[in-house]
């Protein structure tokens, strides 16, 4: 199970494409995995056969083995899913008596009283009628493997097919919970296929998922001005790990304000005049200046882990980004902002987001931020101050663009100003740091021709 992002700790199998014994290539895609934050395509990373060792619908912690590919053509030999475990060639009626007993059936037998020596004598002529009409006491034991196996209904199938209707295990378990008819349903996936996206859109009445729920459940508190909502498995780690982060971070702010009038036409220019820069954005000018003064202050750049300093050796910006329907907040991820010219970062920005707004993140794309931005100009905030994301040192807070009145060589002039706030965990960097910092920060972004020039 890879590692998709920095809170990711464990993934369920949503659905495999591919089942045991089939030849797959590098690329192939082998299943839909659910992660805390997305669900993402898992693929082949060599050609063989396939032996699938988790069964989907079944959750697998981060670096624990679901599946193998052997060299090709070899056989993917028994699967140990436990599909494949019943055995059903032999029922528990038609045991035969003088076979070894296994160590649980033989303490049944002790336990009733009854010595070990003489129930090898108990399969006597006088008893055989008695064990063809009524099962032995001992029979018990073997139904534990028949009674192993998911019954339909949680099991799915490779196909995801049950009672006519196809559909995902996961859009099973939801519309169980939201008291959806699937039958109702048109599928968006392949072939008709219903999934997440198909119930979710659905909605509907929820008596279902009430009946379910225990007596002590939040909708005791509900009532005509009370809705109850359950977070969804992301937005659940995000609380707790905010909720970490301000508990265990000793942190403090520092906020500037910027002239950013030649940034806004440079921005201009560049979309006007620049192949591939018709969407650069103000917050592609923030991740090129943060990049640049990151590398003069690695300081910044660093974690607070088992009482030492971590110095990241690259430069990687997470951007907070306002979440889809259904989602938590995303941090898609630039990695080496650094040696990347404001073109590239530009292009690169905009890929992670809408992968990661699409549910179908890259493998870096939600993983290995050491400097965050949040930005919220764009809703008309002025200021605010951000929650550091550990284990990040430093979280950059971003305002609105404003026309103000500014006083420029002893006469008050217009302008255009930004304000942006630095949230410090005060254990990595100090006061000094975070001052010298937010004012190379300042410096580049009013002198943005220096964000064009490349960086060696």
């Amino acid at each position: 199970m890879p590692k998709l992002s920095d809170t990711m700790e464990e993934g369920t199998i949503v659905e495999w494409k591919k089942k045991s014994g089939d030849h797959v290539k590098t690329g192939d895609v082998l299943a839909e995995v659910e992660s805390d934050k997305a669900t993402f395509d898992l693929e082949a990373e060599a050609d063989g056969t396939l032996q699938i060792l988790v069964e989907q619908g079944v959750p697998a912690k981060i670096g624990a083995p679901i599946a193998k590919i052997g060299e090709a053509g070899e056989d993917a030999g028994p699967e140990p899913a436990p599909k494949q475990a019943p055995p059903k060639k032999q029922p528990a009626a038609e045991a035969k008596p003088k076979e070894p007993e296994t160590p649980p059936t033989m303490a049944a037998g002790r336990a009733q009283g009854e010595p070990a020596a003489g129930r090898a004598q108990g399969a006597s002529e006088e008893r055989e009628p008695a064990q063809k009409s009524a099962p032995p006491r001992e029979a018990p034991a073997e139904a534990p493997p028949a009674a192993a196996q998911p019954p339909p209904s949680e099991r799915g199938g490779q196909d995801g097919q049950q009672d006519g209707i196809k559909a995902s295990p996961l859009a099973r378990r939801l519309a169980a919970e939201m008291g959806v008819d699937l039958s109702s349903l048109q599928g968006s996936g392949p072939e008709g296929r219903i999934v997440k996206e198909d119930v979710m859109a659905a909605g509907g009445p929820r008596p279902k998922s009430d009946r379910r729920r225990p007596a002590a459940a939040p909708e005791r508190q509900a009532g005509p001005d009370v809705e109850v909502v359950e977070p969804t498995r992301m937005q659940a780690t995000i609380a707790r790990r905010m909720a970490e982060s301000k508990s265990t971070v000793p942190e403090f702010q520092v906020t500037v304000e910027a002239r950013v009038d030649l940034a806004v036409s440079l921005r201009q220019q560049l979309k006007d005049s620049v192949p591939g820069a018709e969407k650069v954005t103000m917050t592609d000018f923030l991740v090129r200046a943060c990049a640049l003064a990151l590398r003069k202050f690695p300081e910044v750049n660093s974690s607070w882990a088992d009482g030492r300093f971590q110095r990241k050796r690259s430069i990687n910006i997470g951007l907070a980004v306002a979440p889809s329907q259904g989602m938590g907040l995303l941090v898609p991820v630039v990695h080496d902002a650094d040696i990347k010219d404001l073109i590239q970062i530009s292009i690169e920005s905009r890929q992670v987001i809408e992968r990661a707004r699409s549910g179908r993140p890259g493998e870096r794309d939600l993983s290995g931020a050491t400097f965050s931005i949040s930005n919220l100009g764009m809703f008309g905030v002025d200021e605010f101050t951000a929650i550091i994301n550990p284990p990040e040192a430093a979280i950059l807070a971003v305002g609105a663009i404003k026309d103000v009145p500014v006083v420029q060589d002893g006469r008050i002039v217009p302008g255009k100003v930004m304000r942006m706030t630095l949230s410090v965990d005060h254990r990595v960097f100090y006061g000094a740091t975070a001052a010298q910092f937010m004012a190379e920060v300042k410096r580049l972004l009013e002198n943005p021709v220096t964000l064009l020039v490349p960086q060696s």
